[in-house]
């Protein structure tokens, strides 16, 4: 049984000032350290807040964790957005195409703020409590978007586990770029990072899958 806890309210500050600084001081904290390595004093000092503050506004050290990943989550969508109405009433490879350009855009972007998804790819590899809670809120909702997009492109009816298959081997392609970019650059590997070259292996990437899934 999953455990979400509940993000804290807003509290009264009317302008949200305060809030809104803790936020945009933890995220690159903890993109950077971790949870675990990230003191709550540093965040406040970063912020110009009083370190009660934090409970004030979030509840814990947990709630603004909870609360970066959602602001960082809801960024990354509206961002990069894996369908939108639009794109569902394209063809199945037109589908598979944006969602693969957007994976990739998220992971791979030419800047550090256009990486929302960098906090997002620590909590998978360093879970917390939080991880549930972005499972719930976010994971599941793109991983249905995904099996939609692999589901069509197959163009028949998959077993649940051939579907599952598919759906994890395309979107490893596009964040095993992310995860092991310092193993990849030491080995000599570019990583693209401009439209051009994100353009290049998302059409790699397309190719590569269609062939797979339609084969299997």
């Amino acid at each position: 049984m999953y455990r979400i806890r509940p993000l804290a309210a807003a509290g009264t500050d009317s302008t949200g000032a305060t809030r809104a600084a803790l936020i945009e001081a933890a995220s690159p904290m903890f993109a950077d350290h971790g949870f675990e390595a990230t003191r709550i004093r540093d965040i406040a000092d970063k912020a110009r807040a009083n370190v009660a503050a934090i409970n004030y506004h979030f509840g814990s050290k947990m709630g603004l964790y909870q609360a970066v990943l959602k602001a960082q989550s809801e960024q990354m969508i509206a961002n990069f957005p894996l369908q939108t109405p639009e794109v569902e009433k394209a063809s199945p490879e037109e589908r598979l195409q944006w969602l693969v350009k957007n994976i990739l855009r998220r992971v791979l972007g030419s800047t550090e703020k256009d990486r929302p998804t960098r906090m997002c790819v620590r909590e998978f590899v360093e879970p917390t409590e939080a991880l549930d809670y972005l499972v719930k809120e976010t994971v599941a909702a793109q991983h249905a978007i995904t099996h939609s997009v692999v589901r069509a492109v197959a163009g028949r009816e998959l077993p649940e586990d051939e579907l599952s298959r598919h759906a994890i081997s395309l979107v490893s392609q596009c964040i095993y770029y992310g995860l092991a970019e310092p193993m990849l650059t030491r080995l000599g590997v570019q990583i693209p990072r401009s439209e051009e070259e994100i353009d290049a292996l998302a059409a790699h990437i397309v190719r590569f899958s269609l062939a797979g899934i339609r084969a299997a």
